[in-house]
């Protein structure tokens, strides 16, 4: 099975976001990507999101991962989207431990034959976020 170039450069965000590998996770984004945080209830840029990831390495998670399921993939020339399912799995620092299903869908762009997320929302499956955890 070949494996489109949308769905590599998902691949690649993805791995990027598991390993740690902040520097190219953020590099798959366009600077003014919108992207609706199932965390939060605002509207950010790459920056902001930025802001945001790092408040969560600040010492409140021990550990954290974004975990992808069941994806779909469509693009037609410089176009792209991707949808499917998630959970988020994090270890608050003496907080016992927390698991989010979600929903998500990109929109990603090619620029210079590059693929690169443009927008990212993600909602929680479950219930309603009411505030941000750990409360």
């Amino acid at each position: 099975m070949t494996i489109n170039s949308l769905e590599k450069a998902f691949l690649d965000l993805a791995d990027a976001l598991a390993t740690g590998d902040l520097d190219r996770f953020y590099g798959c984004m366009l600077p003014d990507a919108m992207i609706l945080d199932e965390d939060g209830p605002f509207r950010v840029d790459r920056a902001g999101f930025q802001d945001h990831i790092n408040f969560h390495l600040s010492g409140t998670w021990e550990a954290f991962a974004w975990k992808p399921r069941g994806m779909i993939y469509s693009s037609m020339g410089d176009s792209g989207a991707v949808a499917g399912f998630s959970m988020f799995r994090g270890k608050p620092r003496d907080a016992g431990f927390r698991l989010r299903p979600m929903m998500f869908t990109q929109s990603w762009t090619k620029l210079d034959g590059v693929w690169r997320l443009a927008a990212w929302q993600l909602s929680p499956i479950i219930g309603y976020v009411q505030q941000q955890s750990p409360a």
